[in-house]
């Protein structure tokens, strides 16, 4: 494997991992009446290593931005990136759509995730990003900002949720919807799947 600045190179476990950072995007999630659903992203991630070096010697090399620039083609193998596109200085375009069966877990780009205990209770959630990692992230001028919606079938009931906007007339129009802008807000939803 390549190197990159003196640490490892972006690959495909990498969008799974904390080294990629959503900055500024759309995600959605629709879940169907069997407890099936769809995830979708589309926005930008920033490579966290990329922001550290630029950070420390103001700018990449030019063999560095090659580097990452290559790694799109590992994105494009993973069956749920629709389109990756490398922007310069560690950025990356991303469409991501995944399909998960029910009871099916997602995690991505470890910071949401979705999963089901035995009880069938649905957690959709990202992580809670300790205070270190928020100063670091400050520290690295990376800035969160997006949105997250996520419709519901008439089947699911909403056990709990923090979302900045909710379905509107009982619960008949409109999503579930967080506008975040920043590392401190955190997006979660338990919902239970009336039988």
């Amino acid at each position: 494997m390549k190197k990159l600045f003196p640490l490892a190179s972006v690959s495909l476990v990498l969008l799974l991992s904390a080294c990629l950072v959503p900055e500024k995007f759309s995600a959605k999630i629709d879940v169907q009446p069997d407890a099936s659903y769809i995830f979708n992203y589309s926005g930008t991630v920033i490579n966290a290593l990329a922001a550290a070096q630029i950070k420390k010697a103001g700018a990449l090399s030019e063999k560095d931005q090659a580097s990452l620039a290559k790694e799109v083609g590992a994105f494009s193998k993973n069956a749920d990136v629709k389109r990756a596109v490398y922007k310069g200085d560690g950025r990356y375009e991303l469409e991501i759509e995944s399909k998960k069966k029910p009871g099916e877990s997602l995690r991505m780009l470890d910071i949401f995730s979705v999963s089901t205990d035995k009880s069938g209770v649905m957690t959709l959630a990202s992580a809670e990003i300790n205070d270190k990692t928020k100063r670091e992230l400050a520290e690295l001028d990376i800035k969160i900002g997006g949105t997250l919606e996520i419709s519901l079938p008439k089947n699911a009931e909403v056990l709990s949720h923090n979302a900045t906007s909710s379905p509107k007339l009982f619960g008949l129009f409109g999503t579930y919807s967080w506008k975040i802008g920043s590392a401190d807000q955190r997006p979660m939803m338990k919902i239970k799947f009336k039988q």
